[in-house]
């Protein structure tokens, strides 16, 4: 295998634990909300664990997966365009009925990832 490959390899691989990390950094503090509140909010929840899980990624890939600064502001617009689409899929799954609560949270975080590291890879930290 060329090196290039490898290098290649191993930044997805850690792009994905810090991903993984931040989702359920995400999806904990969601279930949290949901157990701590009465009459929770899926949008509510989906902010805060958004916000919270947002440094954990930035950070994480920061020092992690792209080992240089990248711009925050890139970043944030990045993570926002996903937390957009994040929640598109969140109220089409509400307007549908078919799911609510917890799971439909954790439908919709976990449809963004493969958009975010593309992103990130080629504007953010490149």
């Amino acid at each position: 295998m060329n090196e290039s490959f490898l290098k290649h390899f191993w930044q997805l691989n850690r792009f994905a634990i810090i991903g993984l990390l931040a989702t359920a950094v995400h999806l904990s503090v969601v279930r949290l909300y949901f157990f701590q509140i009465q009459d929770p909010s899926e949008y509510s929840a989906n902010v805060i664990g958004f916000s919270i899980a947002f440094l954990v990624s930035y950070f994480g890939h920061r020092h992690f997966t792209f080992g240089q600064k990248g711009s925050f502001l890139k970043f944030l617009a990045v993570s926002l365009m996903g937390f957009f689409i994040n929640n598109l899929i969140l109220a089409s799954l509400l307007k549908s009925a078919m799911f609510s609560g917890w799971l439909a949270v954790t439908i919709s975080t976990l449809c963004v990832p493969v958009i975010t590291f593309i992103l990130a890879k080629f504007w953010v930290f490149k």
